[in-house]
């Protein structure tokens, strides 16, 4: 593909880059005469790391905003938009669940609902699904049990 195959705003962009590029790498020979050379000479490579994989400072930049988005993760308490995001499901089921008290909640101004990230994680834990093999040898343990006459009754007295 030639060059000028790509619409102009590309060969802008491009030419921004390798202006930004250029820039920092005169900025990286001054600096590697200063006293703190590693710690900066990390940043400008970690960031033309990031501009090369990106293309623009604009992809950069998008996709900063989605890593920003995502860290709620991070955070202890969630509001049940990022609780419902977190669980992978609508806002309207967590509200369910809270209102069944399924999931325990903080109010602290009485209004505004909070989730405990360890409370999903426990709620997410208590739903588990036994695999086949997990069943099988749950059966076999039951059945072995009854056979030897080792079952509980509720209503056997000690």
């Amino acid at each position: 593909m030639k060059t000028n195959d790509f619409p102009q705003a590309n060969q802008l962009d491009n030419v921004h880059i390798i202006s930004l590029l250029d820039r920092l790498e005169a900025a990286k020979k001054v600096l590697e005469k200063s006293e703190d050379i590693e710690s900066t000479i990390e940043k400008l490579n970690n960031l033309e790391y990031f501009l090369r994989r990106f293309g623009t400072l604009k992809d950069l930049a998008t996709h900063m905003l989605f890593i920003e988005k995502k860290m709620y993760i991070l955070k202890e308490y969630l509001t049940v938009t990022e609780a419902a995001d977190y669980l992978n499901l609508s806002p309207s089921l967590v509200y369910r669940l809270t209102s069944k008290h399924e999931l325990p909640i903080y109010k602290p101004n009485g209004k505004t609902i909070f989730i405990r990230r360890d409370d999903l994680n426990r709620w997410i834990a208590k739903t588990r699904v036994m695999s086949d093999d997990e069943i099988e040898e749950y059966a076999a343990t039951h059945m072995e049990n009854l056979f030897k006459g080792n079952f509980n009754h509720k209503n056997k007295k000690k």
